[in-house]
């Protein structure tokens, strides 16, 4: 074994640090990537445990936890567990080479774990057979997607790396020479460095070398043959090549998986990668290799791609519409014209496709304005007038139900009643479950049977689609019984239901609180031979979420996930969000943390949910900096993670970063702007910090926003206004005092805005005052004769503008500031009028108790009057 060797296998049996961050404890203790952790404490007491898996650290972590605040764990350098070989090991130099297929060698496995070559073919290129040599060892391919560099250790590993590429793709392979003693290293070192110089050029050449490099070949062979020769080869280079980009087309589609997000990803990349190399070639498409780009785009979910490549290869635009595309495709060498636009590309396929990515982007008015360009009609759609194709395609009935789809997603019930009414192609079962699952979402319930009625009238047998429909249908009345009865009707016409069917009504039970139901409907499903998939188990981990039951919410979670049979279920992104959203809920972060550990190591990838549910969890927790932590994590925040990042600020105290968060944010919604404002309120009020509360006030109502009922509920509530107190008290407390300024400065504020403040604010207001006592109590006293009743009718304020005795307008903080000075002048002085809103007996009742507890005064003179 070489050294290299040695290293491979010692890594493969134990955990690897795989980076230490920079001044962090473990730097500082001397731990390097690369080191090897080897044993952890044992759960009591002293002894060291060895380890050699992931999860058993982490099960001595979350053990010792419990049992030690301390935790020692061995790490071993490597350099210390091979210094006994560096003496035998053998030495090697490492090269690479650009290869594309057929490369030409042979390959075979060796009894050490190498793939060595074994020899040549034949017809082996002679850069092949001068630059390698048979001995030399194959130790790394370069990736399909990606510059990285995999290791193999076997020829199986080969061929699957090299075969499963796209054809004519060039593979960076990485090799390895036995250097014996005496050798010329020099020899060997420009080997190396030559076939470097030739890495970046052979880097340039994109799919479209490696797919006509055969033709090329042949075309460079007989380059003094005729003209006609010439354009035969060109000729029949452009049909290999596009025959060979619908063969690897057709492969990825094949085996595309849309559950699975990296497959979604390597679709898109196959179908950029295809169109590069028909560019490169300067080619044409034809309508079968058109078809299959744009169906590669659509099954990947990027249907504005799929109408970009129908536009760059037709000339048409995708939407119908009359004038020339500016969408060009072309290829990366900047010699090259790109692809050749051409009618030869449009059939009732492609078109078909188009009219598919416009349904997939709900955009009703390009897919009509497509079927009458393909028609050739010119009609006004949607404010466009269409432009005939001139290519005479009649549309068949599947052409009319993606239309017919495309309006019913962009909720245009009437445009799609008149097309479906104006269908010239016989309507099918695909026509009237369309329809009737249009009529459904939107709560037509009449509609939606008269529809069926008509299918039926038409001898077109219903299928579970449609009865999933009509159950949709019934379920927007809360039709329970119905739905239920659709099911039993299903069953005796010999429809078989599926799990799709069964999830629609166990959606609408738990919407409505009526989990049980759903519980037993989900039991009756499996007895009829069907199994519940992770929707069924995300609708009733939500339902119990509703019910407030985050604890029975996790142990279904955690039960689903101990059951072999629906393990595999529980590996969702979606499932594991909310099973920390039930954590957080709970107030357990630890929990939460260990659950993203879970998924991480599930393979499942955390969304933008995952990481803002987990940072609810944190701050539901008291961990804020945890939370600042996840937020920093998330690459694109948007408006919900930033309301939740100032809700972590304000949880440390920092409310002017969160403030400074708010101003000129374009992320956030009006609701999530007010809800931040009241919680950095609110917060603020909690710390007792006033004047961050009332810079929150102010700048909200710089902004033009309103406080709403919600937030002078929120000052009531945590100021503990309405808290059992002594109702008068002798003595003044200074938090008290600074509560009644903060207070005050909130009715001024109201006041100079002419807002309307709640009988509830009002209230709490003045019996802060009489709790105080003294000056505050008077204030309170004064308060009461400037208040205006705003629920009663026909009130308004009488005009003292002109009165002269007013000489000064006081705000009521310049009041309670100044009231030795003014206190003799209050005949004369103008105070702001308080508008109060009295919603409901409860409130008028507390409105009247507040003002008795300080109505002991002498009541002054009125500075605004109301009549009934």
């Amino acid at each position: 074994y070489s050294m290299r060797k040695k290293i491979q296998q010692v890594l493969s049996s134990g955990i690897v640090v795989s980076s230490v961050k920079v001044g962090g404890i473990a730097w500082d203790l001397g731990i390097r990537a690369g080191d090897l952790l080897v044993a952890t404490s044992a759960t009591m007491g002293d002894k060291m445990w060895p380890k050699s898996t992931l999860e058993g650290v982490r099960s001595a972590i979350t053990s010792r936890k419990v049992m030690s605040k301390t935790m020692q764990v061995q790490f071993q350098r490597i350099n210390e567990i091979m210094e006994d070989q560096v003496c035998t090991s053998e030495l090697v130099q490492e090269f690479e080479m650009s290869l594309t297929r057929p490369m030409g060698i042979h390959i075979e496995d060796t009894q050490d774990g190498y793939v060595r070559i074994s020899g040549f073919t034949d017809d082996a290129p002679d850069r092949v057979i001068n630059k390698l040599k048979v001995g030399d060892r194959i130790i790394a391919v370069d990736s399909s997607l990606g510059n990285k560099m995999w290791p193999v250790s076997n020829v199986e590993g080969v061929v699957s790396a090299v075969t499963t590429r796209l054809p004519g793709q060039p593979v960076q392979i990485r090799f390895e020479r036995l250097v014996e003693q005496g050798a010329d290293l020099n020899k060997i070192q420009s080997l190396s460095s030559n076939e470097r110089k030739n890495v970046d050029r052979m880097a340039r050449y994109e799919l479209t070398n490696g797919l006509v490099s055969s033709s090329s070949a042949a075309a460079a062979a007989s380059s003094s043959a005729s003209k006609l020769t010439t354009e035969v080869n060109a000729e029949n280079q452009n049909v290999e090549l596009l025959s060979r980009c619908r063969s690897v087309l057709k492969r990825y589609i094949d085996v595309h998986d849309k559950k699975v997000e990296r497959s979604i990803e390597v679709l898109a990349l196959v179908a950029d990668r295809v169109l590069e190399s028909l560019a490169e070639s300067s080619s044409s498409l034809d309508a079968n290799t058109l078809s299959l780009i744009m169906n590669a785009y659509i099954l990947s979910d990027k249907p504005s791609k799929a109408l970009r490549a129908f536009e760059a290869a037709t000339g048409l635009k995708a939407d119908g519409s009359p004038g020339v595309p500016e969408t060009k495709a072309v290829g990366r060498m900047s010699d090259k014209d790109g692809i050749v636009p051409s009618l030869v590309g449009v059939n009732m396929c492609t078109a078909t496709d188009v009219i598919r990515a416009h349904a997939h982007l709900s955009d009703g008015f390009g897919a009509r304005r497509v079927l009458a360009a393909m028609e050739g009609t010119s009609l006004t759609i949607g404010g466009i007038q269409s432009h005939p194709w001139g290519v005479n395609l009649k549309a068949d009935t599947k052409c009319y139900n993606v239309v017919l789809s495309a309006i019913a997603n962009s909720n245009d019930i009437e445009a799609a009643q008149d097309l479906f009414e104006k269908m010239p192609a016989k309507k099918d079962l695909v026509s009237f479950n369309t329809m009737i699952g249009a009529y459904a979402r939107a709560g037509m319930r009449q509609e939606a049977y008269a529809q069926f009625k008509m299918m039926k009238n038409s001898g077109v047998k219903p299928d579970k689609v449609t009865i999933t429909a009509l159950i949709k249908a019934v379920l927007t009345d809360d039709d329970f019984d119905s739905a239920r009865q659709l099911l039993k009707d299903m069953k005796k016409a010999g429809i078989g239901a599926d799990v799709v069917t069964y999830n629609t009504v166990i959606q609408a039970l738990c919407a409505k609180s009526k989990w049980f139901e759903a519980k037993e409907l989900v039991a009756e499903m499996e007895t009829n031979g069907i199994s519940p998939n992770s929707k069924t188990y995300g609708l009733l981990m939500n339902g119990l979420l509703k019910l407030n039951k985050p604890g029975p919410c996790l142990t279904l979670f955690e039960s689903a996930c101990a059951d072999q049979r629906t393990a595999g279920l529980m590996e969702n992104a979606h499932l594991y969000t909310t099973a920390i959203t039930a954590a957080a809920s709970l107030g357990d972060s630890e929990r939460a943390f260990e659950l993203l550990s879970r998924m991480n190591f599930s393979g499942v990838k955390p969304n933008l949910k995952t990481l803002t549910a987990l940072m609810g969890a944190c701050i539901s927790d008291d961990k804020h900096s945890y939370a600042l932590d996840v937020y920093k994590k998330i690459n694109s925040p948007d408006g919900y993670a930033q309301t939740l990042a100032i809700r972590a600020h304000c949880g440390l105290g920092e409310f002017g970063v969160a403030l400074g968060m708010i101003q000129n944010n374009e992320l956030l919604s009006g609701n999530q702007i007010m809800r931040s404002y009241n919680y950095i309120i609110g917060s603020a009020l909690n710390k007792r910090d006033f004047s961050s509360a009332l810079r929150a006030l102010d700048d909200l109502l710089k902004r033009g926003f309103i406080p709403s009922k919600e937030t002078l509920q929120i000052m009531v509530k945590t100021l503990g206004l309405f808290e059992t107190k002594q109702s008068v008290s002798n003595k003044s407390d200074e938090s008290d005092k600074s509560a009644f300024i903060f207070l005050i400065n909130v009715l001024d504020s109201c006041s100079k805005r002419k807002l309307q403040i709640s009988g509830q604010f009002y209230a709490g207001l003045l019996l802060e005052g009489a709790r105080i006592g003294g000056l505050e109590r008077k204030i309170a006293s004064i308060i009461t004769s400037a208040k205006t009743d705003f629920s009663r009718e026909n009130v308004h304020f009488e005009d003292i503008s002109d009165n002269s005795e007013m000489i000064r307008s006081v705000s009521w903080s310049e009041l309670l500031l100044e009231y030795n000075h003014l206190k003799d002048q209050l005949e004369i002085i103008k105070l702001p009028p308080i508008r109060v809103q009295i919603t409901d007996r409860e409130v008028r009742r507390q409105v009247l108790s507040a003002e008795r507890a300080v109505s002991y005064l002498r009541r002054v003179g009125r500075r605004s009057k109301s009549q009934v």
